[in-house]
């Protein structure tokens, strides 16, 4: 017997919570244009530093409404397409602008098509229907752009690196591979917590001291770094291992009807 009830009418203060997290939500973008201005003043540890906040707002807001129900107090706003609507300015359009301006990538026309392959592709995978599995991995790289730019600059790389960087993971957007959510994927959860941490306070720290970059602090983004993409092969073999593997008979399918005469 079916014994649920649709939800009650949410009251004034449950509504007021609900704005309250989407307002939250928002700030990002607020903080993603500061990090545009910050770029186009020149200051490489500033947009970092507020691409950083618009990285731990999006990673406390979706905990937050879930708790609060926020979904059902306010149904006619989708806090999913807000969110992909912040995450878009965010981890692809700032971080575009961030890797142009500070020479991650050549600053000619050969960078601006490497950033116009980034957009294009990130632009698609905001789009797909299927990017999260149900362990928590992104399906292709998830264009966090707001992590591979800073990153790139902070350890030096050359721009032939940066835009081969690129390049791969542009086109990784656009497959399977699968990527860790650095919070929420299970698996391997204890060890990516403890890489997660130390990676985006490594990204934190180098905008802070820069322009120092100390070798430690390169040690700790190129091993964080290194832990991703080995976490992520390692995944894809267990996937694939898992989709190998023969599946048993329903017993239902051992059965064969009665001949008939």
């Amino acid at each position: 017997m079916n014994t649920s009830h649709p939800p009650l009418s949410a009251t004034r203060a449950e509504r007021g919570q609900a704005w309250a997290v989407h307002i939250f939500t928002t700030v990002g973008v607020i903080f993603g244009a500061l990090g545009l201005q910050a770029v186009l003043d020149g200051r490489p540890d500033l947009a970092i530093i507020y691409l950083m906040a618009t990285l731990i707002i999006d990673g406390v807001d979706g905990p937050i409404a879930r708790s609060l129900g926020v979904k059902e107090r306010l149904p006619q706003i989708d806090g999913y397409v807000l969110d992909l609507i912040i995450d878009f300015v965010t981890c692809v359009i700032v971080p575009a602008a961030f890797m142009y301006q500070f020479e991650v990538v050549p600053r000619n026309a050969f960078g601006l098509a490497v950033l116009g392959l980034l957009v294009l592709t990130s632009a698609i995978w905001f789009s797909r229907t299927d990017m999260m599995t149900d362990d928590n991995f992104f399906r292709g790289f998830p264009a966090a752009w707001n992590m591979v730019g800073p990153l790139l600059w902070l350890v030096e790389a050359r721009t032939w690196i940066g835009a081969t960087i690129t390049i791969v993971f542009s086109v990784l957007s656009l497959t399977n591979m699968p990527y860790p959510h650095i919070v929420r994927a299970q698996f391997l959860r204890p060890f990516t917590a403890v890489a997660a941490t130390l990676w985006l306070g490594g990204l934190i720290v180098g905008a802070v001291i820069h322009p120092h970059h100390p070798v430690w602090l390169r040690v700790i983004l190129l091993v964080g770094s290194l832990y991703y993409v080995l976490l992520a092969g390692i995944k894809a073999s267990y996937d694939l291992r898992q989709r190998q593997q023969p599946q048993a008979a329903p017993k239902d399918e051992a059965l064969e009807s009665p001949s008939t005469l």
